[in-house]
Parts: C-alpha cells; sequence; structure tokens
C-alpha cells in the first residue's frame, strides 16, 4: 500500500497541489476531508524522478518474487472438487491451517471452515494476491516492463472474475470462505472482516451491487457496526465474543483504516450509485474511531492493540503505538 501511494504522488507529482481534489458530486460535503499534502510528498524521490524509477526498479524484482511464492505456495483447488469458474488457476488456501487458527492469515483466531480441509478457499487471500497482482501491474507499466504489465494484467482480471465466481455467495449476498462437505463445495460464511476484503481492496467497481451489500453489512448494528468502529466479526455470528476473543468481535485499527481508506479513495472520490452511502458510513466511522481511541487515551494514557466493541474500551497489549498509530492518519486523512 506504500508504494501505490508512492505511484500515484509520483505520476501526479507536477500537478501536487495544497489539497486534494476528489470528483464529488455537488451536494455532497467534504468540508472535513481536506488533505495537505505538500510536506508528506516533498521527499527526495518525488523530486528527482530517476532516483524514483531507480527505487522502483530495486523493489519491483523482490516484489515479484514474493507475489510469485504467494501463488505457488498458497495455490488452491478448482476442479478437483467439482467447482466452476472462468479461470481454472485463480484460487488460493492459507497454509498453515489447525482447528481453531489461520496464523498465516493474521486473522488468527477468526472463524473458518471446520474441520480443516484441502478443499479449502479462503476469500481474504484472495483478495491479497489480487491486490499484489493490480501493484506489481502498475509498477511494471510506470518501469516499461510491457510483457510483464500484460501478464500482470491477465493475472489480476481473472483474479476478480474468479473472486465473483468462487466466492460470492448469491443467496446471503456476501464473499464467503469455501470447503467441501463430503460431496460438494460448500460455502463457509461468517460475517465480518473478511467479508469486506473485496472493498477494503478495491477490488469491486464503485457501481457493483456487491459494494453495496457489503456497505449494508458495515452499517448495520446488528452485524459489523458499533460506535466505537467495526466489530471484526458480526454480533449475530455464534462464534461472537467467544474463545480467545481475539478476532471475534474487537475492533481493530488497522482493517478500520483499510475500510476508511478504500472508502475515501475508491467509493467517494469517483461517482457512482453508492457514492452517497458511502461517504456518509466514512463520515460516522472515522468520528466514532477517533472519538473512542481519544476517550480511551485519556482515560487510560495508552493507545491500546485493539478496542472492545461492547464498551470501546482499549484491550490487549498496550502501550500500543503498531498500527493503531494510524489514527494519525485517520485524522489528517492520508490514506
Amino acid at each position: 500500500m506504500p508504494l501505490e501511494a508512492f505511484l500515484d504522488r509520483l505520476d501526479n507529482e507536477s500537478k501536487l497541489q495544497h489539497s486534494i481534489d476528489v470528483n464529488i458530486s455537488p451536494d455532497i460535503d467534504l468540508s472535513s476531508h481536506i488533505v495537505n499534502f505538500t510536506n508528506f510528498a516533498s521527499t527526495r524521490y518525488l523530486n528527482d524522478i530517476n532516483l524514483a524509477e531507480k527505487y522502483l526498479k530495486e523493489m519491483y524484482s523482490k516484489l515479484k518474487l514474493n507475489y510469485k511464492w504467494f501463488r505457488r505456495t498458497q495455490r488452491g483447488e478448482i476442479k478437483k472438487w467439482g467447482r466452476s469458474a472462468s479461470n481454472s488457476e485463480e484460487a488460493y488456501r492459507w497454509r498453515g491451517r489447525t482447528p481453531g487458527h489461520t496464523l498465516t492469515s493474521g486473522l488468527d483466531d477468526y472463524p473458518r471452515p471446520t474441520p480443516p480441509h484441502p478443499a479449502e478457499l479462503h476469500v481474504d487471500l484472495m483478495c491479497w494476491v489480487g491486490f499484489m497482482a493490480r501493484s506489481l501491474r502498475d509498477i511494471a507499466k510506470r518501469l516499461g516492463e510491457w510483457n510483464d504489465f500484460e501478464e500482470l494484467d491477465a493475472q489480476y482480471k481473472n483474479i476478480v472474475n474468479n473472486l465473483y465466481d468462487l466466492h460470492w455467495n448469491e443467496v446471503d449476498k456476501i464473499f464467503c470462505d469455501v470447503s467441501f462437505d463430503g460431496e460438494k463445495s460448500i460455502y463457509v460464511c461468517h460475517k465480518g472482516y473478511i467479508s469486506l476484503f473485496p472493498m477494503l481492496l478495491g477490488l469491486l467497481p464503485n457501481d457493483s451491487p456487491k459494494l453495496d451489500a457489503i456497505l449494508d453489512l458495515m452499517y448495520n448494528p446488528d452485524e459489523l457496526w458499533s460506535p466505537y468502529g467495526l466489530r471484526s466479526l458480526s454480533k449475530s455470528s455464534e462464534f461472537y465474543y467467544t474463545g480467545e476473543k481475539y478476532w471475534r468481535g474487537p475492533v481493530w485499527i488497522n482493517i478500520n483504516y483499510l475500510a476508511l481508506s478504500s472508502l475515501y479513495k475508491n467509493y467517494i472520490a469517483n461517482p457512482g450509485p453508492y457514492q452517497h452511502k458511502a461517504n456518509k458510513i466514512y463520515k460516522e466511522l472515522r468520528d466514532n474511531i477517533i472519538k473512542n481511541i481519544y476517550k480511551e487515551y485519556k482515560r487510560t494514557g495508552y493507545a491500546w492493540e485493539q478496542y472492545s466493541a461492547i464498551n470501546g474500551e482499549g484491550t490487549r497489549s498496550h502501550p500500543f503505538t503498531g498500527w493503531t498509530s494510524l489514527i494519525v492518519l485517520i485524522m489528517a486523512e492520508k490514506y
């Protein structure tokens, strides 16, 4: 994501202004959305295009290796389990699963198919690989690596198509993990952060009805919406605040940051049928997060690893200035 931001700034370095210009309908108030990027963008890499491209070239080969590693080692199966999709290759499964954890995903105890099965496909991993493909494609374009660009562009499009074909549950209007029940491929749907990943990483076009369904899920107080930020797992889930209670309800600032960033850059800044809804959610979510983190800092003197979705209190590790420090970028609207 920092690389994507760097590419955006590099492409627009000759057009930098004191505030961001967004294509917003005139009846949407964005007075609180102004961002000053002057100091943020004034780096030696932006002032020297040759130096910037040298940096990208150095990073590009390493990023390609990481991308190819994910594609090779985390590949999932499609035809073997009787599935059909637009492309026969683009499907992914986190390795290292145990009955109660998927530590490799970073969402440790988030509910997954039980018991673990080699037929599983994981929607969050599919989105991460798609995000990597798109980022590398944009770097390849900048560097004039046209063969790579065409290959990565095709892979990205195949990933997005298969994301819809394999993971979208049309009945429940939600993106889900997939597993096998002994006879057929089945959706395993646990509403929460993984349901949001296609939106979080900007893989949905701004006119997609699937986006509308995700926005409704986010804003529903019986599902993910709380006065303190988005819950990691739906309030309606049988696993809500059970077991370790780690990724099963509490509010995490890193994922909330991704939600705010994507709403701001992808779904507010571009006209579409859900622009007003995205704008409303963005403003209220941002306000809720800022107010709660400030309240808890005043109460305890700490920033916390996560925050309770029940009463907003900071929980787990503290002082914690890892991803919770993203609150500074949220306040400044620097995404």
